[in-house]
């Protein structure tokens, strides 16, 4: 299955280098076209047939990557988001991406992005009928969000997360592995972007826990 890919990302050259990257995969993908900002974006999707949106989450004049998708609401492509930030990961999986590209891109990991997406679409298009039956039984997509730890990003299901430390400025993220990692964001700020996860609460000033993981409370501690 070759998948038709389009590219919105505020800048030239950002552009130019994922639309050279996936050209490296031109058997499988194909590019149909890239724009600039929202309005031209609008424009040209509603008139193509899309795959697959590589979606950057700034796209100048305030404007972002998910305020697109606000405007398309309806659309049956998958989205990846590609970013030279990490901090909008919670967000982006609330609108369903398939994927969130740091820049500068890696080549394994967009390989890896198109053949997660074409194993989705291409099963969709064989079995639609028996995913339709069977779509209030499977789960969900994961969500994830992205963590960096000494120029290295990994991607972390909710699920794995125990608990968020607050660090005055800082947040630390304690995996249920024992690994850490430390986000320049305070708490507050991942408590709002945890809303739509009920398994987070915040039980102290300092501290939100994932109650999916924790085996008691104590009052007063």
């Amino acid at each position: 299955m070759k998948l038709n890919a389009f590219i919105v990302d505020d800048e030239s050259h950002s552009r130019r280098i994922l639309q050279s990257m996936l050209l490296g995969f031109h058997e499988s993908v194909h590019v149909a076209g890239t724009a600039h900002d929202i309005t031209q974006a609008v424009a040209v999707i509603k008139e193509l047939q899309i795959d697959i949106l590589f979606l950057d989450v700034n796209l100048g004049g305030g404007k972002t990557g998910f305020d697109l998708l606000d405007t398309l609401k309806d659309y049956r492509f998958d989205v990846v988001f590609v970013t030279a930030y990490d901090n909008h990961s919670l967000k982006a999986f609330q609108y369903n991406a398939v994927h969130y590209l740091l820049k500068p891109i890696q080549a394994a990991a967009l390989r890896d992005t198109i053949s997660r997406v074409a194993k989705r679409r291409t099963s969709a298009n064989v079995q639609p009928e028996r995913q339709f039956r069977e779509q209030a039984a499977v789960a969900p997509a994961v969500p994830r969000v992205a963590l960096s730890d000494s120029g290295k990003t990994s991607f972390v299901s909710m699920g794995e997360i125990e608990y968020l430390e607050s660090r005055g400025s800082y947040t630390a993220f304690h995996l249920c592995d024992q690994r850490s990692f430390v986000r320049s964001k305070n708490l507050k700020f991942f408590e709002d972007a945890l809303m739509a996860y009920p398994a987070f609460v915040r039980v102290h000033k300092s501290y939100i826990v994932n109650r999916d993981r924790a085996c008691l409370f104590r009052k007063g501690t």
